[in-house]
C-alpha cells in the first residue's frame, strides 16, 4: 500500500511541475505579446518619413479627427486634384514635392446641404514632415497643425 501511495505522489508531483511550467510559459508568452503590441502602438505617431525616405521631398500626413462626423467623409485635394476621401478611423500620408501647394478639404456628403471648403496654402520645405488634423465644426472644417497619436488606417 505504501508503494502505491509513493508512486501516486510522484506522478502528482511530476504532473504539477509540468502544469506549473506550462502555465508560466503561457503567461510569459502573453506578456511578450503585450509588450510587442504596446511598443508598436506607442513607438511614435508613425507618420513621419525619415530624411532618407524623403530624398529631397516633403512628407505630409492628414488625420481625420475621430468625432469628425459619423457618416461624413473628408475629401482631400492638393492643388485642385482630388486625392482621397477619408472615412472614420483613416488618415492620409504622402510625399510631396517641395514648393507652394494648396490643400483643400471638403466634407462629403454635406450633412446640412452645404458643402464646406477649407483651403490652406503651405510652403513645403525639402526634407521636412508636415502633419495636420481636420476638425469638423458645424459651420466649417478647421485644419490644425500637428497630428495626434494615430491608431487607424492610412490611405
Amino acid at each position: 500500500m505504501k508503494l502505491t501511495e509513493n508512486t501516486c505522489r510522484k506522478r502528482t508531483e511530476v504532473f504539477m511541475e509540468k502544469y506549473n511550467s506550462s502555465s508560466k510559459l503561457i503567461v510569459l508568452l502573453f506578456a511578450a505579446m503585450n509588450l510587442v503590441i504596446s511598443s508598436a502602438i506607442y513607438a511614435g505617431a508613425g507618420y513621419d518619413y525619415s530624411r532618407s525616405e524623403l530624398m529631397g521631398n516633403s512628407g505630409l500626413a492628414i488625420f481625420r479627427e475621430p468625432d469628425f462626423g459619423l457618416e461624413v467623409g473628408l475629401s482631400i485635394s492638393i492643388d485642385g486634384i482630388p486625392v482621397t476621401t477619408l472615412s472614420r478611423g483613416e488618415a492620409y500620408r504622402a510625399m510631396i514635392r517641395p514648393g507652394r501647394h494648396v490643400l483643400t478639404l471638403t466634407d462629403t456628403p454635406s450633412p446640412y446641404g452645404k458643402t464646406k471648403f477649407t483651403k490652406k496654402t503651405i510652403d513645403f520645405v525639402p526634407g521636412r514632415n508636415y502633419s495636420f488634423t481636420a476638425l469638423w465644426e458645424v459651420e466649417t472644417i478647421r485644419i490644425e497643425d500637428g497630428g495626434y497619436q494615430y491608431h487607424g488606417f492610412y490611405r
